[in-house]
């Protein structure tokens, strides 16, 4: 399994993600990954990878993953779990519960793990 792979993965889950209903307005939508910030490095997505989630009302949400393999068939993975908002922290749950501030300005959704050191950057597709 590559490295990037197991990245998307774990982004999924981090998304995988109810509180301050401006703040979950803003949310609400299909976004895709577009770049990935750890220890001070941004990388965008590699090529022939997507994730994408999309935040429903009612505090759902759908996350997927699709990855071509140069060694097989296409991967794909979907996620389905719940998210809240309360203040400037988004909290998505799955088989576990992950918390991340979040920050939503134009068609911009920013996701930050300040434990781990990691910012991941979506745009709005819908």
């Amino acid at each position: 399994m590559s490295k990037h792979w197991v990245m998307a993965g774990v982004l999924v889950l981090a998304i995988t993600a109810a509180g301050s209903a401006d703040a979950a307005r803003g949310i609400i939508g299909k976004w895709r990954a577009h770049s990935m910030t750890a220890k001070g490095q941004t990388r965008t997505m590699p090529k022939g990878m997507s994730v994408t989630v999309e935040f429903q009302k009612g505090g759902t949400f759908i996350g997927t993953m699709e990855a071509q393999s140069p060694k097989g068939p296409p991967r794909k993975k979907v996620e389905k779990g719940t998210w809240k908002v309360e203040g400037d922290t988004l909290t998505t749950k799955t088989k576990k519960t992950e918390s991340m501030k979040f920050k939503v300005k134009g068609g911009t959704l920013t996701l930050i793990k300040a434990d781990r050191d990691e910012q991941l950057t979506l745009k709005r597709i819908k």
